[in-house]
């Protein structure tokens, strides 16, 4: 998994007048296809007459990506893509386009379609902003009384995030956010001011 990726920061929905059409951009941050789905699913919905809702969204980094478009009737290609490109162009992942065309008589031409959708799309991001999202473990670290406070010293020591405290009757259970690659250091100093008297559990891996 990639240590950082970039998002929409905000939906958000901004109009572009083209000649005579209007082109109603809707952006928004998503964590999966299934949040996608929806947020078109709504547009089309509240746009249920408009000429085309043109849709978009990228998930994930690399060679693990999800890229979607659809052009909704629009001539093959002149839509759906350009919109993606906007997306993949400012560097963003996790992110839906829905951009709504409402017909107002003049026929743009494919370059013009091109273009109207793709600075439509542009328009969206630059109003919404972008934003980094941060890849963490979320830990559960296990000790007795007389460990909690070396083991909460020692989260600080490399960064770590100290989300909670769970005490129980022989100890206490506290719930950890700290980055990948400071992870094995924790572990270490752990293991070592503990003399190895400590549970630590990956719970799962987190964007925030």
């Amino acid at each position: 998994m990639e240590e950082y990726f970039y998002t929409a920061a905000s939906r958000i929905e901004v109009i572009n007048k083209v000649k005579d059409s209007k082109f109603f951009a809707s952006i928004a941050p998503i964590n999966n296809e299934e949040d996608a789905n929806d947020f078109v699913g709504n547009i089309k919905n509240k746009y249920h007459d408009a000429s085309h809702n043109v849709s978009a969204y990228k998930l994930g980094t690399g060679d693990q990506a999800i890229k979607y478009s659809n052009d909704d009737g629009e001539p093959a290609g002149s839509s759906g893509p350009p919109v993606l490109q906007a997306i993949e162009g400012e560097g963003l992942s996790n992110t839906v386009i829905v951009v709504t065309r409402y017909f107002g008589g003049t026929k743009l031409g494919i370059g013009g379609l091109i273009r109207a959708y793709g600075n439509s799309a542009k328009l969206a991001i630059k109003e919404a902003g972008i934003k980094k999202l941060e890849l963490f473990d979320k830990l559960i670290i296990s000790g007795t009384y007389q460990l909690i406070g070396t083991i909460l010293g020692q989260i600080e020591a490399v960064g770590g995030q100290i989300l909670s405290t769970d005490y129980k009757n022989d100890g206490g259970d506290i719930n950890v956010l700290i980055r990948p690659v400071n992870y094995q250091t924790l572990e270490k100093k752990l293991i070592e001011h503990t003399g190895n008297k400590v549970d630590i559990r990956v719970v799962e891996r987190v964007y925030l």
